[in-house]
């Protein structure tokens, strides 16, 4: 009797551990698709990824052969190759307000700016299409009824001769209102002109990395808005070590280096949680590579290409 039920225990704990290896080859083998062709219906950019580990029971992140490709439109197709990517974090803090990391590497093989002939820039496109600005609603639903109104088939009047005659509307007039009323009115129309809403503050994400490892091979700018397109090309060989990494104010490296802030944007979309969140935050910077559109004053690429050039210099 005793002998039968261990036998039937042992096959229970055989076929659970057989489970449990078909669950993680297929985590393994389907989560890299499934992420990437997230990304890629998100951003419109071609997105491939040679290999994608996650070990949920230690908080190891592996990747290898990132490739971001630009959208068709573009006549130069390279936007970025991260090499490998990998962190280790402490599972302990990965559901705290503060995630703590043993280690993160990140080697990019190259990052490349590139204008296509409309003037629109990949990396502005890949940053607007990840992170699209607040819809207005009222603006929304005017352009709706301005739509709407256009569709709408107009109405048919026809002409009568000798019929009745409809007589105008008269036009109400104005009823006279007192000076109390009238300052009431201008107060209320006041404060709803100059209510404007104030959208929150974003809080910068609280982490520490004890060890930040950075590495770019190569920097790309391609420039296809005239008739002779400008290609430059920088065999930057960047290869930097940061320790005890709290804020990205820490990282006092090379203007080249500014440039992995889309590839801190891109595994931010591409490994969810904490993970990613840290990267992104740790490689973002107060000066960024390219500005905003609307703070920008000169020719973005202008600017990148000067201070590329100046960095090269001995």
């Amino acid at each position: 009797m005793a002998g039968t039920r261990g036998g039937t225990l042992l096959k229970l704990l055989t076929s659970l551990v057989i489970f449990s290896c078909v669950v993680a080859a297929a985590w393994i083998y389907f989560l890299p698709m499934v992420l990437t062709s997230a990304l890629q219906k998100h951003t419109g950019f071609g997105v491939k990824v040679t290999e994608l580990r996650f070990n949920p029971f230690n908080a190891k992140v592996d990747l290898t052969g990132l490739i971001l490709t630009n959208p068709e439109s573009f006549p130069r197709r390279e936007f970025m190759e991260v090499t490998s990517f990998s962190a280790n974090a402490k599972l302990s803090t990965l559901f705290s307000n503060r995630p703590e990391f043993d280690y993160a590497r990140v080697e990019v093989a190259y990052v490349a700016l590139v204008r296509d002939a409309d003037g629109v820039l990949n990396a502005q496109l890949f940053n607007d299409r990840l992170n699209p600005p607040p819809i207005d609603k009222e603006s929304a639903e005017a352009k709706k009824a301005a739509a709407a109104a256009k569709l709408e088939p107009a109405k048919d009047v026809s002409a009568t001769q000798g019929g009745p005659v409809t007589k105008p509307k008269e036009d109400k007039k104005p009823v006279a209102k007192d000076s109390k009323a009238k300052m009431a009115d201008a107060s209320g129309k006041d404060k709803t002109s100059n209510e404007v809403p104030v959208k929150p503050l974003e809080k910068p994400m609280r982490f520490m990395i004890h060890r930040l490892e950075l590495r770019l091979d190569k920097m790309i700018v391609a420039d296809y808005t005239s008739v002779a397109p400008t290609v430059h090309e920088y065999n930057c060989k960047l290869y930097y070590t940061f320790n005890d990494v709290t804020d990205p104010k820490q990282l006092t490296a090379p203007f080249a280096l500014k440039s992995l802030q889309s590839v801190g944007a891109a595994i931010k979309a591409l490994i969810p949680g904490d993970v990613g969140k840290a990267v992104d935050a740790a490689t973002k910077s107060e000066e960024p590579l390219l500005k905003p559109k609307d703070a920008q004053n000169e020719d973005p690429l202008k600017t990148v290409v000067e201070k590329l050039e100046e960095t090269q210099k001995p």
